[in-house]
């Protein structure tokens, strides 16, 4: 701790903040370097821009709520740095909004990744012309909830409670409003989803990019930008960013892969860098947690009692397993930053058939039936089964359309809008797994695998080998290689 030169922390409006974190170091380390303290949305900004190595950039932030406002719109330039353009206030929130239509249908806090991949189930029966739908459905109209206004929306603040929630901000008031709004009440969790439900998440996905749109086009008329960094948790809606992508409106784009809270460390440490009169450095990759050798895997092998096979080629191997039709676990390199699973600590099976989604959702990650599966497909044979029209997209950040989106070959990665929730693999970062679908090309005619974070419903991502091991023993994987070893629930060849 003496090494270092400066602490900085979101949480710039909290009062009291310098001094709880002072006394923790001191308790911690025996000393405390000087605290700066940051805005929680002017450092979602530096994680994008900053990690853009973009020269110049609009940049965007908008999540529910971070030191007393939802959203940040910057500038960003590397010579003169971020300056804040406009914020947007909590009671303008479009977080809470996705948040408020979350708890609506049955889900909690964190479960908005859940509604925008039930969205391509359900009709998006709103229409921000209020025009009436024609097959006798009940009309879903969201705009006493939100609707797009001037540059823009406009959020119905009544929802939002004043007093502290032990849950959610809406947890008191949602039920009997949006009951009236929108005519049925709200889903009880765990109870059979309806046709309903599935028109409200796709009604809602709508509004929400609607007003997303709306301001993404006045951000680019008031900077003439060509470049758009967006952080944030809404960033993280990757449907959304294809409807910003497919807009025109700026020729780069760049969301990082900690575009929410688990990026806020990243900006605050690249806002500290600035100030420290140093020149932030991109991000190159998201493979920057922990790795673990082969010594410590064995060890572990070895502690446990568990029967293993080392091998020379775990990527040739475990495609040539893939190829075969088994679902197996890939615990390899350094962990990656972020919520997504980058080919490191990953489950992986072939792209091809539904079957192998609705076992893997059954089997193994025991979640809901319609939640999709992400294609991994190396960059240079990417355009071969998407349109993406050569863009990098190395983070899953963005969904892009499948050429050939009834082709069974890819039946389990192409959700039912014919949209992927794409990875491009690069031989630069990532090696081993390029090698793994170089040779699964080889086996099977198709450069793409489907690629799902390592964990069980409701668990993080695995990072330790006992952490691989302990879910590749509570689930239905056929295969694990961690490292330069294999291990197999079958007996060994």
């Amino acid at each position: 701790m003496n090494d270092v030169d400066m602490v900085v922390s979101p949480g710039e409006t909290y009062e009291d903040f310098d001094k709880t974190l002072r006394a923790f170091l001191r308790h911690e380390f025996g000393t405390c370097p000087p605290i700066r303290r940051a805005h929680h949305q002017l450092a979602h900004a530096a994680t994008a821009f900053y990690g853009s190595g973009l020269p110049d950039a609009a940049c965007i932030v908008l999540d529910a709520s971070g030191d007393g406002i939802s959203g940040m719109i910057c500038h960003g330039d590397r010579e003169s740095g971020l300056r804040v353009v406009e914020t947007v206030p909590n009671k303008n929130s479009i977080g809470f909004f996705y948040t408020l239509m979350t708890y609506f249908l049955g889900y909690g806090d964190g479960d908005e990744y859940k509604v925008m991949g039930l969205a391509p189930y359900g009709e998006p029966s709103i229409d921000l012309s209020m025009v009436i739908r024609p097959d006798g459905e009940p009309s879903i109209d969201l705009s006493m909830v939100i609707r797009p206004d001037g540059d823009s929306w406009l959020f119905e603040p009544s929802f939002l409670r004043n007093d502290p929630s032990p849950k959610s901000p809406f947890e008191a008031t949602y039920s009997s409003e949006l009951k009236t709004i929108l005519g049925q009440p709200p889903r009880v969790p765990g109870s059979q989803m309806q046709s309903f439900h599935k028109n409200v998440a796709a009604s809602t996905q709508r509004a929400f990019e609607s007003c997303l749109l709306n301001l993404v086009a006045s951000v680019q008329r008031d900077t003439d930008s060509r470049a758009l960094c967006f952080a944030g948790g809404v960033a993280l809606n990757c449907a959304a960013n294809l409807r910003i992508i497919e807009s025109g409106l700026f020729e780069d784009f760049y969301v990082p892969p900690v575009a929410s809270d688990r990026g806020l460390a990243l900006g605050c440490a690249y806002l500290g860098t600035v100030e420290a009169g140093d020149s932030p450095a991109p991000i190159e990759h998201a493979y920057l947690g922990t790795s673990y050798d082969d010594e410590a895997i064995e060890t572990e092998l070895k502690s446990n009692g568990i029967e293993y096979k080392p091998i020379d080629d775990p990527a040739r191997e475990a495609a040539k397993q893939i190829a075969d039709g088994r679902i197996v676990g890939f615990f390899q390199g350094r962990s990656e930053a972020g919520a997504r699973a980058l080919g490191n600590r990953s489950i992986l099976a072939l792209p091809g058939g539904r079957a192998f989604k609705d076992q893997i959702n059954a089997r193994i990650k025991y979640r809901e039936s319609f939640r999709p599966f992400a294609p991994a497909v190396n960059y240079e044979k990417t355009t071969e089964h998407f349109e993406t029209g050569g863009r990098p997209s190395p983070y899953m950040s963005v969904t892009f359309r499948g050429k050939n989106p009834e082709a069974d070959s890819l039946g389990a990665v192409v959700h039912v809008d014919g949209t992927a929730r794409l990875q491009t693999v690069h031989t630069e970062s990532n090696p081993l797994l390029h090698a793994l679908i170089d040779e699964l090309d080889k086996l099977t005619g198709t450069p793409v695998v489907l690629n799902t974070s390592f964990n069980l419903k409701g668990q993080p991502i695995v990072e330790s080998p006992r952490d691989a091991l302990m879910t590749f023993f509570g689930c239905g994987l056929d295969d694990l290689f961690i490292g330069n070893y294999w291990v197999p629930k079958r007996s060994l060849p």
